[in-house]
């Protein structure tokens, strides 16, 4: 028998072509693998809780560390939580976490309880929130937008941005703080609000008539809005001490709290908010009037309700709603309208934009002309006007050298 012939050294030593290299060791790791055609970065996911491919594949090394760092992140997440905190309904997270961490305003705080009450709780509040999916979102989304079974109409498309916006935001809350692995938002393709439509101000003669349809001790709201272009908070909150017949300005420094536990604000919507402005005559003679008749309310407020106690935004809005729909306005318009209306009025009579700013308290002169802009002329029209008159004073001047001549 003859002998094995023994296999070279140099064979020995020969490696196999390796199919794959490790690139990333710690989970999850990064190779890459051969294929037919090139090579291909592949991430090992694969592990307790994920849901996704075992080992999706990338073109790019970039790509694959990026999706692999993502997924690292999750994973320390996923250890880190509690199992019985995944088993949070979303009710419970707010009531448990999110609201005692909220550090804002009463105002505020009111209208995120209107919009979770309303709008939100309904919805997803007994869901558990791991089980809350983008198609559970997109659907709600569509919901508030569709008209209603009594035929009300659907909720504007900035609202409805409102309420998502909330409902991130307490989603991510969860997220950092372990509640949740991943919010349904991160995968949410969420278009913006169309900006709002152009402004579309009232006849004064209509003015007139809604301001004939308040009940008289109310009547004074109308003309406050109409003549000063404040904002309604402002406009509730404004007391008589604020006022001075004398220089004939009013001071604006402080507006009414939508909370009912407290009369004003804690501060103003902007810092621009702060000011002072022109007080027309014919608001000083419905000012005297209607004091005269019905006095101030707590803390020389104007405006007071029929016990002589502060006269809240919504029952100033509801009110205002109630006598303007028979007269033609829609759903939308309601008192702020009045504040549209003064500044196109301001607008018509040639006001520069720069005194309306800051008329009206708005941060930038850009605010004021996103709003109004539509409002004014033609500023082209107007150019051309004032070009032409250009030829008109060297046709005069030429004029008087052929007299003088």
């Amino acid at each position: 028998m003859l002998p094995v012939k023994p296999k070279s050294a140099k064979a020995k030593l020969k490696p196999k072509k390796a199919k794959t290299t490790t690139l990333r060791e710690d989970y999850p790791k990064v190779r890459i693998v051969k294929r037919r055609k090139g090579f291909a970065y592949q991430v090992d996911c694969r592990s307790k809780g994920w849901t996704g491919p075992a080992q999706p594949e990338f073109l790019t090394k970039k790509e694959a560390q990026l999706f692999a760092n993502e997924q690292e992140v999750l994973e320390r997440k996923r250890k880190n939580t509690r199992p019985s905190d995944l088993n949070y309904t979303l009710y419970q997270f707010v009531v448990d976490v999110w609201r005692q961490t909220l550090d804002i305003e009463d105002d505020t705080k009111d209208g995120y309880s209107w919009s979770l009450n309303k709008h939100i709780l309904p919805i997803f509040g007994n869901m558990k929130m791991v089980d809350i999916k983008p198609a559970d979102i997109e659907g709600w989304q569509v919901a508030m937008k569709s008209i209603g079974p009594n035929g009300k109409k659907g909720l504007a498309d900035k609202t409805i941005e409102g309420h998502m916006n909330l409902l991130a935001a307490i989603l991510k809350k969860a997220v950092q703080n372990g509640y949740l692995h991943q919010s349904p938002f991160t995968h949410l393709k969420r278009k913006k609000a169309k900006s709002r439509k152009p402004v579309t101000p009232l006849d004064p003669k209509l003015v007139q008539k809604i301001a004939a349809g308040f009940a008289e001790r109310f009547r004074l709201i109308v003309w406050i809005c109409f003549y000063t272009g404040m904002r309604p908070s402002e406009a509730l909150g404004l007391t008589y001490d604020r006022l001075d017949f004398i220089k004939g300005t009013i001071t604006i420094d402080r507006q009414l709290s939508r909370s009912r536990n407290k009369i004003f604000a804690d501060k103003l919507k902007t810092s621009s908010s702060n000011r002072v402005i022109a007080f027309a005559p014919q608001l000083q003679g419905h000012i005297k009037d209607h004091v005269s008749k019905f006095g101030t309310g707590p803390q020389g407020l104007l405006m007071q309700n029929r016990s002589g106690n502060v006269w809240r935004y919504r029952d100033a809005r509801d009110m205002f709603s109630k006598v303007s729909r028979p007269l033609g306005l829609q759903v939308g318009e309601g008192l702020h309208i009045l504040r549209h209306t003064c500044v196109s009025l301001l607008i018509q009579q040639g006001v520069n934009p720069k005194t309306i700013q800051g008329h009206v308290g708005h941060e930038s002169i850009e605010e004021t002309m996103d709003t109004y802009g539509h409002l004014f002329p033609n500023s082209l029209t107007d150019l051309a006007a004032n070009l032409d008159n250009f030829s008109a004073m060297f046709n005069s001047d030429t004029e008087k050298e052929s007299k003088t001549a």
